[in-house]
């Protein structure tokens, strides 16, 4: 065995496939470290999928590596070795996406990202369902809760979908597009990955969703059951549905936020930006005539821009008048001052934890439907409160892709996201994994690190 694996009859959880983690006190110490590893790998001794050893997770300079294969293992192996030699910072970064994670230094503070509506899609997390009872545990708990309010469905029976006959396919896509089916499953995903990385000792020190993910940042904070939260935004769904409101849409911007804000003053009709997410992309929102001249002059810009399939305006004015609703729904839930940061789309700020806590949140959740999201905002709070990790946690990457924008030429930030169909549920994961590793993070807990 190599001396990058745990020792034998480690008690901490194991990485669902390969992940090499190798620590030393010196750059030099991890090169040969590597080289021993890359010799006994070429003669087909290979690393059993185990736990790190605390030793190279709490080392000065650090090496993770996911793999599924001996050859991939040995070809990861000789880019990190040359990345090494190279000693350029950017060469680990497209390494990233390779499965190869470079740290050093301690342990820093970790942000969880919270993904929203948007980023579902069938038979999300199906495979970690299948392998990971953690994940098995949380769907039975989501299924068991809205049975209720599906019609006495189970909210897996929405997303994990058998086959690939064209039109169940495209009936399992138009259920799932639903908002009362999508917002629950999203957030049952979200705190199903919340859950597995904790049982890997990685835990967050502060937390934001987007969107409805704010009720999973908010599961995550202690502020609300995984009960309550369910029933929430299932039931501000029905009550979103049940309403009668002016038509409205949304479309996704790829342009700058400066540009973006300038177009939009040309447009007649009420649109708005909706969703500020990062430096080159926007949500905008409103009339849907307006929101139709907005993409096509985006488009004449030579911008991007995409329609979304939403059912309304979501984050303008033109769902205000569900805010009354909403208040009354959140009014009979048992709402908590948060054990951890967290932070509110309205403001981009954290949540008051005062004695008038409570109040001020349930003002924030109000507003929250029909405020712009405030992500860039949330982003920089999170930076100055000492955040240099940040984790999407839950369905695809977009959340990552924000932080990196925002963030990632800052030179101290590492952003990672924890699944994505191009990769598969357990790769995905296990990158996410190793990334962690390499940040000096898991087994006992980051935050044995990050308050040193």
């Amino acid at each position: 065995m190599s001396s990058g694996t745990v020792r034998s009859g480690s008690s901490y959880k194991a990485p669902l496939r390969g992940a090499l983690v190798i620590g030393g006190d010196s750059e030099a110490a991890l090169v040969e470290r590597l080289v021993r590893v890359q010799t006994e790998a070429r003669t087909g001794c290979v690393p059993e999928a185990t736990a790190p050893a605390e030793a190279d997770l709490r080392a000065p300079e650090r090496l993770a590596i996911d793999y599924g294969t001996p050859a991939e293992l040995i070809e990861s192996l000789g880019k990190a070795l040359r990345a090494m030699a190279m000693g350029q910072p950017a060469v680990w970064k497209v390494l990233r996406a390779q499965g190869i994670f470079r740290g050093s230094g301690p342990g820093r503070k970790v942000a969880f990202l919270y993904t929203g509506q948007g980023s579902q899609y069938l038979n999300m997390l199906r495979a970690l369902h299948r392998a990971e009872p953690i994940l098995a545990d949380t769907f039975a708990e989501a299924d068991r809760i809205m049975k209720p309010f599906l019609g006495g469905r189970s909210l897996t029976e929405f997303m994990f979908v058998e086959g690939a006959d064209p039109e169940v396919t495209a009936r399992a896509e138009e259920d799932l597009a639903q908002i009362a089916i999508t917002q629950p499953a999203v957030i049952a995903s979200d705190i199903a990955v919340t859950r597995l990385l904790a049982a890997y000792g990685i835990q967050p020190d502060m937390v934001m969703g987007h969107s409805v993910g704010e009720y999973g940042a908010l599961v995550a904070s202690g502020s609300l059951s995984f009960e309550e939260a369910l029933e929430v935004v299932s039931a501000r769904s029905r009550e979103a549905e049940g309403l009668s409101l002016e038509t409205g849409t949304m479309a996704a911007i790829f342009a700058p936020l400066d540009e973006i804000e300038r177009e939009l003053k040309k447009i007649s009709g009420y649109v708005v930006i909706a969703n500020v997410n990062s430096y080159h992309q926007a949500v905008v929102g409103g009339n849907s005539e307006a929101v139709k001249q907005a993409i096509e002059a985006f488009l004449k810009a030579g911008y991007d821009a995409v329609p979304l399939p939403v059912s309304n305006a979501f984050h303008t004015s033109i769902v205000s008048p569900y805010c009354e609703p909403l208040r009354r729904l959140l009014q009979r839930v048992h709402l908590k001052r948060p054990n951890l940061p967290v932070i509110s789309n309205v403001n981009g700020e954290f949540y008051p934890t005062g004695p008038d806590a409570i109040s001020e949140m349930l003002e924030l959740l109000t507003k929250q439907v029909a405020s712009p999201v405030q992500f860039v905002k949330g982003l920089l709070t999170l930076y100055d409160a000492g955040a240099r990790v940040f984790v999407e946690t839950g369905p695809k990457k977009a959340l990552q892709g924000f932080a990196e924008d925002v963030l990632g030429g800052r030179g101290d930030v590492v952003s990672i996201f924890t699944n994505h169909p191009k990769f598969g549920d357990l790769v995905a994961f296990n990158q996410a994994l190793c990334g962690l590793y390499a940040a000096g993070l898991g087994n006992l807990g980051n935050n044995v690190m990050a308050a040193a």
